[in-house]
């Protein structure tokens, strides 16, 4: 198992059919790709996930030693998952896993199970409670709805006090203005 599995959202795509609108790395406008803002937050979660000379070499939150994104499928195009790790992705020189649908969550659980070292997961919203559920194996402990204007949480699953178990602690972001600190009941 993992030392730490850490689940955040992808980062802000286009809500309803105005503005703002997604754009690609090169700045084409794309609606499965982030918005602006969500490009600005994948660039800011690099300083949550790596290591930071001015506080003795701590990251905030752990360090991935494999991240894992959906991949882009027949019932997905979305590339926002992909987006939104790639900034820390190149700052670590860490691969991104990306072998997985949108809806292959036993897969996914399976691939997180058998790493070594922290994993970081971004993925759709409505499916990281099922991600929660299959990894802690009791949905009564994990919030059953990621809401749909959350984009500024980490969800972190730590070694629990007895044997195999992993207890959640939210983690917000608060990279960006207007970010919440209060965790999802």
């Amino acid at each position: 198992m993992p030392a730490s599995i850490s689940l955040i959202r992808h980062a802000e795509k286009q809500l309803g059919d105005g503005p703002p609108y997604g754009v690609s790395a090169d700045g084409s406008p794309d609606p499965e790709s982030l918005t602006p803002r969500g490009w600005q937050r994948a660039g800011a979660l690099v300083g949550l996930f790596t290591p930071r000379t001015d506080r003795h070499d701590a990251a905030i939150l752990p360090t991935p030693a494999h991240a894992f994104a959906s991949e882009i499928g027949p019932h997905s195009h979305s590339q926002r998952p992909l987006e939104t790790l790639l900034p820390l992705s190149e700052r670590l020189g860490l691969p991104l896993d990306e072998p997985f649908l949108r809806d292959d969550l036993d897969k996914l659980v399976e691939a997180i199970r058998a790493c070594n070292g922290d994993v970081l997961v971004a993925w759709d919203h409505t499916r990281l409670p099922l991600i929660a559920t299959r990894l802690v194996g009791d949905g009564s402990s994990v919030p059953q709805i990621w809401p749909a204007d959350r984009f500024d949480l980490v969800w972190v699953f730590e070694p629990g006090s007895t044997g195999g178990s992993r207890r959640l602690r939210q983690v917000p972001q608060l990279l960006l203005a207007g970010d919440r600190a209060e965790p999802i009941a």
